[in-house]
């Protein structure tokens, strides 16, 4: 993984439905003549309840730890590498999936020649191993996979890649939110029992043009 990879994880940095069809011809029930009026008991006429009243008595939906990270989602979060490469800024975009549930994700390098579209993941639970995790495959089909932690304002993320040398390592992005709309990312090599940091990016939001 080269320096560009290592910045460019810019987070690493988060129901279907059924539609059933019934067959058959319907069949018109008979009528009173005009000149009988059918009896109605007003006692015994069932009201179906409104869409409104429906809508009031339905419960929340239930929380789901993919929830965690959705305050990510919306607009275009940015941030300055012109330290890594002149001119060159970072954008990331988050939204939900089609059926809500789990958090796409894509980081391009922008230039003033152009745009690298350089990753392209996304964010779930994983139910086996019951934690958050992410999973991403760069431009060149290499794939990133690993846990992700959710403390408080804090998310931390961690697999085994290649460092800037090109040496096989354990690896850690951490994002700390700063506000809904700014988070500093990190990233970091383990040496020994502690971390040393490689690199840091403040992102922030903006609305997409």
């Amino acid at each position: 993984m080269n320096k560009t990879s290592v910045f460019g994880m810019a987070l690493l940095t988060l129901s279907g439905f059924a539609v059933a069809g019934t067959g058959g011809a319907s069949r018109e029930s008979a009528r009173p003549s005009s000149t009988t009026r059918a009896p109605q008991n007003s006692s015994n006429t069932a009201q179906a309840p409104s869409s409104d009243a429906a809508a009031a008595n339905k419960p929340p939906a239930a929380a789901k730890p993919i929830d965690a990270l959705s305050w990510v989602i919306g607009g275009v979060w940015t941030a300055d590498a012109g330290k890594m490469e002149p001119g060159m800024r970072i954008e990331t975009r988050y939204q939900w999936s089609d059926n809500n549930a789990y958090i796409r994700f894509n980081t391009h390098f922008v230039f003033d020649k152009g745009t690298a579209k350089t990753y392209d993941g996304n964010f779930y639970w994983d139910p086996r191993e019951k934690h958050l995790a992410m999973w991403y495959m760069d431009a060149q089909n290499s794939i990133t996979a690993g846990p992700v932690q959710v403390d408080g304002d804090v998310w931390t993320m961690t697999w085994r890649g290649a460092d800037f040398a090109g040496q096989l390592a354990d690896l850690r992005v951490t994002v700390k939110r700063k506000s809904n709309h700014d988070y500093q990312w990190t990233a970091s090599e383990k040496e020994g029992d502690t971390w040393k940091d490689l690199a840091s990016l403040e992102y922030l939001r903006t609305p997409e043009k």
